[in-house]
């Protein structure tokens, strides 16, 4: 099985690299798990100008056919994303944006879409003590998803994180999840 751990921050040197090393390193042996950071690739804008709802690809000539490929060859997505000002990062609000040509809103029958039967557990961290932001950003998540045809199976959240050192203290729980997603597979 192939997992794609997808770090929605700009960074890979935070709290939310950090959650996703960890379900990484408690990935069942037979899995094989891929961490990217959505700040390491370019990534333009939607220009909304629905090219790829003819076409099936985007005008821009950037990285997301790479992260593209890289989610479809995925069996299970792990999407991490903090709250930036109550809301998902600038970079997965372009990501989603751009998954345009493989959704269904994009009304070409004939669409490439994901390889079928694709879950997705979403992971959702903030500084401050209210849950309802992490849960806007895990709907966010689910709502993506939806139009993807890609299964929201399961989520997790944690709230008071200023920075990687505060993962320390969840690393048992964000484990323990892992083997609840991944132990029958």
């Amino acid at each position: 099985m192939k997992v794609l751990l997808l770090n929605a921050s700009p960074k890979k040197t935070g709290a939310t690299q950090e959650i996703l090393r960890t379900v990484e390193e408690a990935l069942p042996k037979a899995t094989c798990g891929e961490l990217v950071c959505l700040g390491d690739y370019q990534v333009q804008y939607c220009l909304g100008c629905k090219t790829c709802y003819q076409s099936g690809c985007c005008v821009h000539q950037d990285d997301m056919p790479v992260l593209l490929d890289k989610m479809d060859e995925a069996d299970v997505l792990v999407i991490a994303a903090p709250s930036y000002w109550a809301d998902v990062p600038g970079q997965l609000k372009v990501f989603i944006d751009r998954c345009t040509p493989f959704g269904d809103t994009n009304p070409d029958p004939h669409r490439h879409t994901l390889k079928p039967e694709k879950r997705c557990y979403a992971i959702a961290l903030r500084t401050g003590v209210r849950p309802g932001e992490c849960q806007h950003i895990i709907d966010t998540i689910d709502h993506w998803c939806g139009h993807m045809g890609v299964e929201m199976a399961g989520s997790l959240y944690f709230c008071q994180i200023e920075g990687k050192e505060d993962i320390d203290r969840h690393k048992p729980a964000i484990r323990e999840k892992t083997a609840e997603w991944f132990g029958g597979d």
